[in-house]
């Protein structure tokens, strides 16, 4: 259990540190708010040394609000629809909000 704690922190802290520096690096060129700081999505590899059992991370694509793909698995709902619904107007929601901010521009 020790081992999984610290493994999950690491990934945590690594998935933190590229998110920062992405929106960092986005927001500078922009000269606004990245729009990965509603949503975004990692699409992380493990990557293990065989010999020394070291594992390494790799970002192997980021979809950002707009274009995330939502998953769900029907086979195992006891529903036939995707339990996305609160996921969706909270989504809506948060959005239609930044893209207010975005076109305001005293919030910049």
């Amino acid at each position: 259990m020790e081992t999984r704690g610290h493994g999950k922190a690491q990934f945590h802290q690594f998935i933190m540190d590229t998110y920062d520096e992405l929106y960092s690096m986005e927001s500078k060129q922009l000269l606004a708010k990245s729009s990965i700081g509603i949503f975004v999505r990692f699409d992380v590899a493990l990557i293990v040394d065989q010999k020394s059992q070291r594992v390494t991370y790799c970002v192997n694509e980021v979809e950002r609000t707009q274009t995330t793909t939502l998953w769900s698995n029907r086979l195992k709902a006891k529903s036939s629809t995707a339990p996305t619904g609160i996921f969706g107007y909270t989504l809506a929601e948060t959005l239609y909000n930044w893209l207010c901010k975005i076109t305001d521009s005293s919030t910049l």
